[in-house]
């Protein structure tokens, strides 16, 4: 069993993406500062299950990216090196897709909201990434997102030598909003 990469280098990076893009750039009050956990991943034959009714009383939209070693892995889709889900609380959702600068058409149509949630996803994927690599890191390739309402059914693939991920909880609106788990494994210096 391989450890996670360590969460005091990711978290800061996710926490600090969120926080300049929603809300400083964004100009969208938190209610209350995040909140971290490390969480056991709940695994069905080999993937990690994914519900956002785990995080919320209301319908949410999930996007999930996972990470690759090398674009070859990518390709293939071979075993990633890690996966990150967003989940959003759908009837905020728009307002945060605003404060972050991007376009909503139309609020009410679901496939509108999950393509941002997708876009929205991607973005955080590629600062994470960016900020690895920034770092000192190995540079990452990433999958194109996947949207969903609510669950995935058939779950998130992930490295199967991982059994914790870390979940970071944001507060909009006096409610948990948006929240991303993520999980990877250790990652070396290019």
């Amino acid at each position: 069993m391989a450890k996670i990469f360590d969460p005091n280098i990711v978290n800061p990076m996710l926490t600090g993406f969120i926080e300049e893009l929603v809300i400083k750039q964004g100009n969208l009050p938190v209610s209350k500062p995040f909140e971290v956990a490390t969480k056991p991943i709940d695994e069905y034959e080999g993937h990690m299950r994914v519900n956002a009714a785990e995080k919320f009383d209301v319908v949410g939209y999930v996007a999930t990216i996972n990470f690759y070693a090398s674009k070859s892995d990518a390709q293939a889709a071979r075993m990633p090196k890690g996966a990150l889900v967003l989940y959003l609380d759908s009837e905020i959702a728009d307002k945060i897709f605003k404060a972050a600068g991007l376009q909503v058409p139309y609020d009410e149509d679901d496939e509108s909201m999950m393509a941002l949630s997708g876009q929205l996803c991607q973005l955080i994927a590629n600062a994470l990434k960016e900020r690895l690599a920034a770092d000192g890191y190995v540079t990452l390739e990433t999958s194109a997102p996947a949207v969903y309402k609510n669950t995935i059914p058939h779950g998130v693939a992930f490295s199967s030598d991982q059994t914790e991920k870390q979940e970071i909880a944001f507060y909009f609106f006096k409610h948990k909003a948006l929240v991303i788990d993520w999980t990877m494994g250790p990652l070396s210096r290019r």
